[in-house]
């Protein structure tokens, strides 16, 4: 090896050392086995953050979402019947005092002269604030309605009629036997589609929308295709398995997917009868009611969503 060469591997292995770097442990399992593996029981931890256009932390954020992870603790579970959930975010947020301090040297120096010496701004302040609940759903089995993490109420939130991050196993048989199902998110009231000229009306805006950001909301019927609320609200999956990675018990693995998607969202669904798990949901404008897009708040609302990051099989101890 040339001294050049020796000098260049030197500097990134100093570099991945200085950083921290730790290789991640993948999986050699294919996506199929993955899937069919993450089976759930009681004290399993799922870790799932918001995303804005299919991206989280920093960048949501940044456009003025909440970007704390949501871990959830399986309380009880039964496949395709029942499951019920502990769930927690902490987060660190600015104290009081802070904030005021903060405000206070800003109108003390903001208009200061040119050439005034100005004492450093003071540095803020955190403390940890924890927020939790829990919340059930018994009606896994052919629930039509979801019920998003950003929608679950802080302390005790009963028993939902929804199926919550779960497709129900009757809409999962039907969408891989059928490529079809039909599922609300319970936000934006899509019975509307049923009325005609609401149909009509958001089925245009639904269009234009297309052209403009593409896939993210989804095929746009053919051109002289009859609007129907079924071409709107219609659940329909991709003909070929995806794949999406997420760290199960720390180990980088793949898993298959059902990918599907309609006017209201797109998402990937755990490839498992007894687990559906919707492991990532992309929203659209239409979910919300929200046609602003140009500005952080409308992508923030009009475009949010969620990922599941982790899973521990391993019951926490």
């Amino acid at each position: 090896m040339s001294s050049k060469h020796l000098f260049a591997a030197s500097l990134v292995s100093l570099l991945l050392a200085g950083s921290g770097c730790v290789a991640t442990e993948v999986s050699s399992l294919t996506g199929e086995q993955a899937a069919a593996a993450i089976t759930l029981s009681a004290g399993q931890e799922i870790v799932v953050q918001p995303t804005v256009l299919g991206m989280g932390g920093s960048f949501v954020d940044w456009l003025g979402g909440e970007k704390e992870e949501r871990t959830l603790t399986i309380v009880d579970w039964t496949a395709g019947e029942r499951v019920s959930v502990f769930w927690s975010i902490t987060s660190q947020v600015e104290t009081a005092e802070s904030v005021t301090a903060r405000a206070a040297y800003d109108e003390k120096y903001a208009t200061s002269p040119v050439g005034m010496e100005i004492p450093d701004e003071p540095e803020p302040q955190y403390e940890e604030k924890i927020v939790n609940g829990s919340i059930a759903s018994e009606s896994m089995a052919q629930a039509d309605t979801l019920m998003l993490p950003e929608a679950w109420p802080e302390g005790d939130g009963g028993v939902s009629t929804s199926s919550l991050i779960w497709l129900s196993r009757s809409h999962y048989d039907e969408l891989v036997n059928t490529r079809t199902t039909t599922v609300s998110l319970g936000l934006f009231d899509e019975s509307l589609m049923r009325v005609e000229d609401a149909t009509g009306k958001i089925a245009s805006v639904f269009d234009e929308l297309s052209s403009l950001i593409g896939p993210l909301l989804g095929t746009p019927p053919e051109q002289g295709e009859e609007e129907t609320d079924n071409s709107l609200v219609s659940l329909k999956a991709e003909p070929e398995w995806g794949e999406f990675t997420l760290l199960v018990d720390g180990v980088k693995t793949r898993v298959r997917v059902v990918e599907a998607k309609n006017a209201f969202a797109s998402y990937k669904i755990l490839a498992n009868p007894d687990n559906p798990l919707i492991l990532e949901v992309q929203l659209t404008p239409l979910s919300q009611g929200n046609l602003e897009l140009l500005s952080k708040d409308g992508f923030s609302e009009g475009f949010g969503g969620y990922e599941v990051t982790e899973i521990h099989k391993k019951a926490a101890q």
